[in-house]
């Protein structure tokens, strides 16, 4: 079994079940086995990075199915519940699996800090996305805006309001109390397929790298909301396909 490959790619329609007792893997919709599907010795990547349910990975020791296979272990897994969930196949070196530091679900040693207290300006309404308030200082787009029951990711800061994810559900009050946070410390750790074309995005922003290949990544923002990013060249090597989520650079 080759410890890697060269495609970030494969496909991985459909949804898919995990028993963590038998190791059995159970598809809706999938195609395993298929040409250009899962085949055994791949990388299956339980829930997506890019909508925060990625569960960790396992590698493919057998195919029963289009609908079936079974994994080696669960040891880079997070032991969440996986049912029904998005998956994505890769042929990323499989030593990465057993290191926690590329297990985006270890090293959640992270703290919430409150950035700024303030109080809207105006009445924001249901239905807007877009909250004016007395101060913007130090708010950055990923804080988190909290005001009653309303709690929203920050998008984009201007010099009097801040534009959120997705529009409030309840009004925010002129002068009610708004508060802004940030997750700080902790690490974020993937493993990426990086070809030629990602590599050159790459090079003016925190993510340039040296060398296309698979790529291993850990970020973690300090108390300042700097991003703080450390590659590692896993693979050097031309010829990736990629095609996977998040693509590379993440931003």
């Amino acid at each position: 079994m080759a410890l890697w490959g060269n495609l970030d790619n494969k496909g991985s329609g459909g949804t898919v079940s995990l028993n963590y007792g038998t190791l059995v893997v159970t598809g809706s919709g999938t195609t395993f086995g298929q040409v250009g599907a899962a085949a055994t010795g791949d990388v299956i990547r339980f829930g997506l990075k890019s909508n925060g349910t990625y569960v960790g990975d396992a590698v493919i020791v057998s195919i029963a199915s289009t609908t079936q296979l079974s994994i080696a272990s669960t040891s880079g897994l997070s032991g969440a519940a996986i049912s029904g969930r998005s998956f994505q196949i890769s042929q990323l070196p499989k030593f990465t699996i057993h290191d926690k530091k590329y297990q985006q679900q270890f090293g959640n040693n992270t703290e919430t800090i409150t950035i700024l207290n303030t109080a809207a300006t105006y009445t924001a309404g249901v239905g807007t996305n877009i909250v004016l308030v007395n101060s913007v200082s130090r708010v950055i787009a990923g804080d988190t805006l909290t005001s009653g029951s309303v709690s929203k990711v920050v998008v984009s800061v201007a010099s009097t309001s801040v534009s959120l994810a997705s529009t409030i559900a309840s009004a925010i009050t002129a002068a009610a109390a708004v508060v802004f946070s940030r997750v700080t410390g902790g690490h974020d750790g993937y493993v990426y397929g990086v070809a030629e074309g990602g590599a050159n995005a790459a090079q003016t922003t925190s993510y340039a790298l040296t060398h296309e290949g698979w790529v291993g990544v850990t970020t973690y923002k300090d108390a300042e909301g700097n991003l703080r990013v450390k590659t590692e060249t896993l693979v050097a090597m031309s010829g990736i396909s990629t095609g996977n989520t998040p693509t590379y650079p993440p931003v």
